[in-house]
């Protein structure tokens, strides 16, 4: 979500691993539907934020040199913070972390853990 090239990721990451070493992400991305609301805890606006799909991420690290062996969809988890109050509360971050709930919980944006192997 803060990366606009995702394939350079993917290779960067490729780049530094030894040959079975793991790289795992923690990833918010693009769910169905509209388009979600600003601001986001990451961005203020759609120029700043790099939201691609879920399979689209998969899709870059692997072109990018590595093998995802596992990418799950947490966010039913992220959504059990819902009535949690964050604990910074600078500027807008309250709007931003409201935001980002209303989002998950409608399906614009969804929660993914990404399990990468370089190959072999």
């Amino acid at each position: 979500m803060n990366i606009a090239d995702k394939e350079g990721l993917g290779r960067e990451v490729a780049r530094v691993l030894k040959p079975g070493g793991r790289f795992s992400c923690n990833e918010i991305a693009r769910g169905s539907g509209a388009a979600p609301a600003f601001p986001l805890p990451w961005a203020s606006d759609e120029e700043t934020s790099f939201l691609v799909e879920p399979t689209e991420m998969r899709a870059a690290l692997e072109a990018g040199g590595l093998s995802v062996i596992g990418q799950a969809d947490l966010t039913a988890t992220r959504l059990g913070d819902a009535g949690r109050q964050p604990v910074i509360e600078r500027d807008d971050f309250i709007l931003r972390v409201h935001n980002l709930q209303s989002c998950l919980a409608d399906g614009r944006l969804v929660a993914q853990f990404i399990l990468a192997e370089k190959r072999r």
